[in-house]
C-alpha cells in the first residue's frame, strides 16, 4: 500500500459546461480522437491530465471522450512508459516498508504494516486504527467470522471501516461487557463493524468479570452463552489491540480491571494485557483468581485462530507488542515508525515459543 506523487505534467484541462469536459456523442476510434488544443492535439497527454489531475476514473474517461475503456488504460500505460507521468514512492513510506520486512523477518510473523510517523499531529492510535482498517478490508472475505476485542486503536479502526457489502460475515463480541465510557466498550467495537459490512454483529450478553466464579459457571451453562461461546470458537480471523500495565492503560482506565485486581499478576511480572488477560514477558499467560470469574477468550483461544491481527503503537506498546510476538498470538502486526524502531532495537528474534501449546488452567470461556 504505497502513496504514490504524481508530478504535474504542466498543463491546464478544458472544461466547459458546468465544469465538466465535453462529453462526445457515440464510440469513435482513438486515431480519429481531436484532443482540446491545449493538449498538443496528444491524446494521451489528455488522458493523463483527466485521470491523474482531474481524478476522473477510468470509466468517466472512456466515457467523455467517446473510446473504450480498454483504450484509456492503454493510453495510460503509454503516459508512464514514455515519461508524460512519473510516479514516485516517497522516501519516507520505502523506510515503512523496510521496518516491516525486519520485523516480520525478525518476528516470524506472516506481515506487518508500519505507517510513517507524522510529527506527532494526529494520535498513534487513530492512525494505526484507520491503517489497520484499509488491511482489514483487504482480508475479509465472505463467510468470515471475525473476532474483535476493544480499546481505543481498535474503535479506531470501526470507525475508518468503508461501506461494504458483506452480508455473510459474522463480527463476535470476543470479551464481556463493562460499564465502558462514552467513549469506547466492546459492543460499540464490534457493532461499528457489522453495521460498516452489513453483516451480523454476535454480541457477549455477559459481564466481562463477575463476582464470584459460582457466578461464572451458572451462567456459562446458559443455553444463549453457550451459542455465542459455540460461534466464537468458529473465529477465523481476529483483530486485537494490546495494553500495559500502567495504570493509564485502557483495561485500567475504564474500569474494566481494578488495580487491587491487577496487583497479584503484576507481582507474577505481567507486562501485557491481551482481552482481559494478563501475559509475562515471555508471552506466558498468568493465571490467577481473577480468570476464574472473566467471562470471555482466553489467550490460548486467541492463538488458535488461524489469522491474528494486532493493532498496537506508542512507547508504552513496545513491551507489550514484544510480549505477543514472544508468545506467537499475532500473525499481523499494524503499527507506528516509532514503535517498530523501538521494537526493533529493543527486542530480540522470538525463539520459537508457540502460543497454541499454552496451556492456561482454567475454564475456557
Amino acid at each position: 500500500m504505497f502513496l504514490a506523487n504524481v508530478w504535474h505534467i504542466g498543463l491546464e484541462t478544458e472544461m466547459v459546461k458546468n465544469g465538466a469536459p465535453h462529453e462526445p456523442q457515440g464510440r469513435v476510434r482513438r486515431d480519429t480522437l481531436v484532443p482540446p488544443a491545449k493538449f498538443n492535439g496528444d491524446a494521451v497527454i489528455w488522458v493523463a491530465w483527466l485521470y491523474y489531475e482531474e481524478k476522473l476514473t477510468q470509466e468517466e474517461i472512456a466515457r467523455i471522450i467517446g473510446v473504450s475503456r480498454g483504450s484509456v488504460v492503454t493510453m495510460l500505460q503509454e503516459s508512464r512508459e514514455s515519461g508524460i507521468v512519473t510516479i514516485t514512492v516517497a522516501p519516507h513510506h520505502l523506510h515503512s516498508v523496510s521496518l516491516a520486512q525486519d520485523i516480520t523477518r525478525r518476528f516470524g510473523i506472516s506481515d506487518c504494516l508500519v505507517i510513517p510517523d507524522d510529527g506527532g499531529r494526529v494520535p498513534d492510535h487513530e492512525r494505526v486504527g484507520r491503517a489497520a482498517a484499509r488491511l482489514l478490508t483487504e482480508r475479509l472475505q465472505p463467510g468470515d467470522v471475525l473476532g474483535v476485542s476493544w480499546g481505543r486503536t481498535v474503535l479506531a479502526l470501526s470507525q475508518a471501516m468503508p461501506a461494504m457489502d458483506l452480508p455473510t460475515v459474522s463480527v463476535v463480541q470476543i470479551t464481556g461487557s463493562a460499564i465502558g465510557t462514552y467513549r469506547f466498550s466492546a459492543e460499540l467495537c464490534a457493532s461499528n463493524i457489522a453495521n460498516r459490512l452489513g453483516g451480523r454483529c454476535v454480541y457477549l450478553h455477559a459481564p466481562g468479570i463477575v463476582s464470584h466464579p459460582d457466578v461464572k459457571r451458572m451462567l456459562m451453562r446458559e443455553p444463549t452463552l453457550l451459542e455465542q461461546f459455540r460461534i466464537m470458537k468458529t473465529c477465523n480471523k481476529i483483530i486485537f489491540g494490546v495494553g500495559s500495565v500502567a495504570a493509564s492503560s485502557t483495561a485500567f482506565e475504564s474500569g474494566f480491571i481494578s488495580a487491587s485486581e491487577a496487583s497479584p499478576y503484576l507481582k507474577q511480572g505481567a507486562v501485557a494485557v491481551l482481552a482481559g488477560r494478563f501475559v509475562d514477558a515471555k508471552g506466558v499467560a498468568i493465571d490467577g483468581e481473577l480468570d476464574n470469574r472473566m467471562i470471555g477468550m482466553t489467550v490460548a483461544d486467541i492463538a488458535k485462530i488461524p489469522e491474528r491481527i494486532c493493532v498496537a503503537a506508542g512507547i508504552d506498546k513496545v513491551e507489550p507488542i514484544r510480549s505477543l510476538l514472544a508468545g506467537n498470538y499475532m500473525t499481523t502486526l499494524v503499527t507506528d515508525e516509532t514503535t517498530a524502531r523501538r521494537l526493533l532495537a529493543a527486542a530480540p528474534a522470538r525463539k520459537g515459543t508457540k502460543a497454541s501449546a499454552i496451556n492456561t488452567p482454567g475454564v475456557s470461556a
